[in-house]
């Protein structure tokens, strides 16, 4: 039976990293019959209740050497794991793990991951000499290759690929415990629903200003502003500073919600303004038009594939320019959801090309001899 460890950023109530988990698991118990999976996580025991496979601590040395050793594969990923803009301990960690992979001579895969920024003689030293070990490597987009190339990583060949929560199936998604949500917390029904998702960055104010400016002349045009928490509680805190600074009521959805909940949720709003990444991934799935707020490479790299706007970036988010965008979104509403619908479907067969790589990858090694003449 063949048996993967996956390494990302899970167990930390983070939405959109559970979704990539999540889709990754779908996929690829879909494609390899038999399939045993070991997750690091911050949380084991959640882990395993909620998407139903074993998880280790992610800091447990003793235990990740154990599950790596008796793995046939280290898969890490999805997500933005591989950057050192938020400090140097993501690059260092999971690079670790890899490291641990290959000194027992394990095969790596780089499951649709974003690379960079990588900004510190530390970190572009770390991927030039461990990255270039790793077996396969697929990336969420091509700004990612690009940026392999420029550390140095040079082998194997890159497969830009889609992020892993883009092979999400929106069939699955039930809108009942969405509205649930929002009946909960007073939302009321109907259209014209505005769905918001902020997150604190580096101590910057002025943008969460401009927001609250934004939000208030939707509400003063009939509209219902709710702001949605993607990584709880951080994201709330920050929903509430911006709400303190409307002239008029927004609502706020103050409960931890998984990422099913999330989307469900979502099938409910018309319009979403969002700086985290997987909010808008979530939305462009629904086919929701969108308008995109910078704080990282990795949301213009999205909203350029998905071509949708930006209404600006965290550092210089300007009032007048976000909400002229904000209109156009809102008066093309039609025109973008079918735009969206085109862009996803193809996004999301080469999301799902990562799994059918690990597919390829085990079969190999559970038949080594099958490729010869």
């Amino acid at each position: 039976m063949p048996r993967v460890v996956i390494s990302g950023y899970h167990g930390f109530k983070n939405n959109g990293d559970e979704a990539m988990l999540y889709a990754m698991l779908k996929a690829l118990d879909q494609r390899i019959q038999g399939l045993e999976v070991v997750v690091l996580s911050k949380n084991p025991d959640e882990t395993q209740r909620f998407f139903g496979v074993r998880a280790v601590p992610r800091h447990d040395l003793r235990s990740i050497v154990g599950e790596i050793r008796s793995a046939d594969l280290l898969i890490s990923g999805g997500g933005g794991l591989l950057q050192d803009v938020t400090g140097p301990n993501s690059i260092l960690y999971y690079l670790g793990i890899v490291s641990l992979a290959k000194l027992m001579k394990k095969p790596v895969f780089f499951y649709g991951q974003g690379i960079g920024p990588v900004k510190t003689l530390l970190g572009r030293t770390m991927m030039s000499l461990v990255a270039n070990r790793v077996d396969v490597i697929t990336v969420r987009d091509r700004e990612s290759k690009d940026e392999l190339r420029n550390l140095g990583v040079v082998r194997p060949v890159v497969d830009v690929t889609a992020d892993p929560a883009l092979g999400l199936d929106t069939g699955e998604i039930d809108p009942g415990p969405g509205i649930a949500v929002l009946n909960s917390a007073g939302v009321p029904s109907g259209g014209g629903l505005v769905g918001v998702s902020v997150r604190g960055w580096k101590g910057q104010s002025a943008y969460k200003a401009v927001i609250a400016r934004a939000c208030d002349d939707l509400i003063m045009k009939g509209g219902n502003v709710v702001f949605l928490p993607m990584h709880y509680p951080e994201d709330v805190a920050v929903s509430k500073e911006i709400a303190a600074m409307m002239k008029n009521n927004p609502f706020i959805v103050e409960r931890q919600l998984n990422f099913k909940d999330m989307l469900s949720l979502m099938t409910q709003t018309s319009l979403i303004i969002g700086m985290r990444l997987h909010f808008l991934i979530f939305g462009a799935l629904l086919n929701i038009p969108m308008v995109g707020i910078s704080y990282d490479p990795k949301v213009d790299r999205f909203l350029r594939l998905a071509d949708m706007p930006s209404g600006g970036s965290v550092e210089n988010l300007d009032y007048q320019e976000f909400s002229r965008c904000i209109e156009s979104v809102s008066e093309s509403a039609g025109e973008l959801k079918d735009k969206l619908a085109g862009k996803v479907a193809a996004l999301r067969r080469e999301s799902l090309r990562g799994a059918d790589l690990v597919a390829e990858i085990l079969a190999k090694r559970a038949n080594p001899g099958s490729g010869d003449c």
